[in-house]
């Protein structure tokens, strides 16, 4: 259901209409009789005329088109058998405006222009004296039926579309933020466990034979376990909605960490001053660079490694170059999240192998927030 929009009781919705219908057509009916004194038939076909239309309405949510049809030609029976004064047929308000609200628009429209245009041949051809106030009424009756109906069709359609709206807005808000997190438990995880496993391997190798280098090893694993969880419990916030993260927020200072705790590869860090650069926009830089060596330790098979930074007129442009095997995929999940990183601010990401190497290029712009 639509936030603030009010429902009536299902019970009362149906009944209502046929309770009031029944009320004003019915005791309108009597009043007119009683004025007239007219034969028993006469009684039994106006009374039966009256209460036809709103016992139809009892079915009017589920059958809308037949009801309103049948509510028109009880309205027009009504005007062929009694010309003279009659209650207002509620039946006929009823049935046509909820018709078109439920979108039963081809028989409203069908039964109207049929019941009215046989009313008029068949009162002209039998000599009824109508009041021509009667049929002016009756006439400005129905238009302002028609536009009630068709400005509350209108007006539920152009919120129901509202609603989805916001319900898809909704939903694609989850879905990135699903995204987002997943990409950012990816980029901590796989970077620290690549160097933990790493340093585990070179700490058995050396165990026996160098046992101080086994040592830093072991040292240097417990180390990334800490940072990793630091952040790990950073991202675990958001999912809490905590209003402070738990740890900084990784940016192009911690890049030369990350370079120093890769030991399998000989990177070299290039960065000029680089003057003022946004958060997001470091942020982006600090996990583009994760990924790359990343990807590198894991799978480039490469000796040595460079990572540079540098500005231009309106853009950070990220580097990472390695002399491995080559071969990097651009469906991998690894280029997929670098790529993601770079277009929500506006940016692109360059991916280039071959048997030399691979080179990942991000540009970044500096004065673009986070889609």
């Amino acid at each position: 259901m639509e936030p603030g929009r009010f429902r009536m009781p299902p019970t009362l919705r149906t009944w209502l209409p046929v309770v009031l219908s029944l009320i004003v057509q019915l005791g309108g009916t009597f009043w007119a009789l009683s004025r007239t004194s007219p034969d028993a038939g006469a009684w039994a076909l106006a009374i039966v005329v009256a209460v036809i239309g709103p016992a139809a309405l009892i079915v009017a949510r589920r059958f809308p088109g037949p009801v309103a049809a049948l509510t028109i030609a009880a309205a027009a029976a009504d005007i062929l058998l009694a010309p003279g004064p009659q209650p207002p047929p509620f039946a006929l308000v009823f049935g046509v405006v909820l018709g078109l609200i439920r979108g039963a628009r081809l028989w409203v429209y069908t039964a109207l222009v049929a019941g009215w245009s046989i009313v008029l041949l068949l009162g002209a051809s039998a000599g009824l004296d109508w009041h021509p106030g009667r049929i002016v009424a009756t006439t400005l009756g129905v238009a302002v039926l028609i536009l009630m109906g068709e400005t509350i069709r209108r007006r539920r359609q152009r919120a129901r579309e509202r609603w989805q709206r916001i319900r898809e807005q909704r939903a694609r808000a989850e879905r990135e933020e699903r995204v987002r997190i997943a990409r950012e438990l990816h980029d901590v995880l796989a970077h620290s466990l690549s160097q933990i496993s790493v340093q585990a391997g070179v700490g058995l190798h050396l165990m026996d034979a160098q046992p101080e280098q086994a040592r830093s090893a072991l040292e240097h694993i417990k180390a990334t376990s800490k940072h990793a969880l630091d952040e790990v419990r950073g991202v675990l916030g958001i999912l809490r909605g905590e209003d402070a993260p738990l740890t900084p927020a990784p940016g192009i200072d911690q890049i030369r960490e990350l370079v120093d705790a890769v030991t399998a590869v000989d990177v070299v860090f290039q960065h000029p001053d680089l003057g003022s650069v946004p958060e997001a926009v470091q942020q982006a830089a600090y996990r583009i660079v994760q990924e790359a060596l990343t990807n590198i330790v894991r799978h480039a098979h490469a000796s040595h490694a460079r990572v540079s930074l540098d500005t231009t007129a309106d853009s950070l442009v990220v580097r990472i170059a390695d002399d491995g095997r080559g071969g990097a995929r651009e469906s991998g999940n690894g280029v997929l999240g670098m790529r993601e990183r770079a277009e929500l601010l506006g940016g692109e990401l360059r991916l280039e192998t071959g048997a030399w190497g691979t080179t990942v290029t991000a540009i970044l712009p500096l004065g673009r927030e986070p889609r």
